[in-house]
């Protein structure tokens, strides 16, 4: 092969992985405009979901341009890839954890009431769980709850559910007695609230959410996301456990509105990383990809958070240990 030829294939060659490593750059940036601002659209909340899945793409356009000695684009993609690692520090970051008796919440969706009665047992009993927050209960299930040892470890119940429309019901079992009912309006789903008293934290308000999925043109997930983050931090003073089917990954902006005025999420502060929980009843042998069910508290704070498969639903279910802060 002639020299001259060797010499124009290889910077074409040199262009075309260069011009590939600047798209990756680009995605990354995306990327970050993804996390930080609060779109509205299906498409983009759905690739909202994916910002963690890049972070290897950016680390991967910093290699290139490094290998090709090409410095300013690895300044650039350098910077690029820092931004978007910052936007996933906080979730393996832990938080000080208090001195004090430890309280277990779990979150399960049950999938129209498909979920496995006897697995949602199982995880209460192995788990030791002192509140149980449920997403799409139905009627038929909560009978089977009843009489499980669900009921015999957490006595006390509050429930709603609407007949022919099955994602819609909620429940919370508490090993505390439960008061002070009360039901967030203007959502699609049953979101609901009690008072029990915890150890170290007496009159925490508890909550099951869960908003309606960013399906179609996403318009009732943006009205019921923001309606629950009003009714959040319109609740007043003292300690708050809002555990549910939130439907958001941590990367989306109106989510992460939630997370002020003393809000946090569990994960976060325990440090747990990403914790996808959806879906487990597809095509992918029941490897869920984004994580979308939270504890988000106020007055505690998490030592772990982990999830567990359920048999029936297509959600994992998230527990969490929490300390009274």
């Amino acid at each position: 092969m002639p020299e001259g030829f060797r010499g124009v294939l290889w910077r074409t060659l040199r262009l075309a992985v260069l011009g590939a490593a600047g798209l990756m750059v680009l995605a990354t940036v995306v990327a970050v405009l993804l996390h930080y601002v609060p779109f509205g659209r299906p498409t983009l909340i759905a690739l909202t979901s994916g910002v963690p899945f890049l972070l290897v793409i950016a680390i991967v356009a910093v290699v290139i341009f490094a290998g090709l000695t090409h410095w300013l684009g690895t300044a650039v993609a350098a910077v690029a890839a820092a931004a978007l690692v910052y936007t996933q520090v906080p979730l393996i970051v832990s938080a000080d954890t208090p001195d004090g008796p430890r309280i277990t919440i779990a979150t399960v969706n049950v999938l129209k009431g498909h979920a496995d009665v006897r697995a949602v047992q199982s995880l209460v009993r192995d788990s030791d769980v002192d509140i149980l927050a449920l997403q799409e209960v139905t009627t038929e299930w909560l009978d089977k709850a009843r009489v499980s040892a669900i009921a015999q470890r957490l006595p006390f119940e509050l429930s709603e559910v609407v007949p022919f429309a099955a994602a819609s019901g909620s429940a919370l079992f508490s090993r505390t007695p439960l008061r002070g009912h009360d039901t967030i309006e203007g959502t699609a789903f049953k979101n609901l609230r009690a008072v029990t008293d915890l150890p170290g934290a007496r009159a925490a308000k508890v909550l099951t959410i869960h908003p309606a999925a960013p399906t179609g043109d996403a318009r009732d997930w943006v009205e019921d996301t923001d309606t629950i983050t009003d009714y959040l931090h319109k609740l007043g003073d003292g300690p708050v456990i809002a555990a549910g089917d939130y439907n958001a990954t941590w990367d989306q902006a109106r989510f992460r509105r939630i997370l002020r005025d003393g809000y946090s999420d569990a994960g976060e502060q325990a440090g747990s990383g990403y914790l996808p929980t959806y879906p487990t009843n597809g095509r992918l042998g029941n490897r869920p990809v984004v994580g979308i069910d939270h504890v988000i508290v106020r007055g505690f704070v998490a030592t772990s958070v982990r999830t567990h498969f359920i048999s029936g639903s297509d959600h994992r279910a998230v527990v969490a240990t929490l300390v009274a802060d």
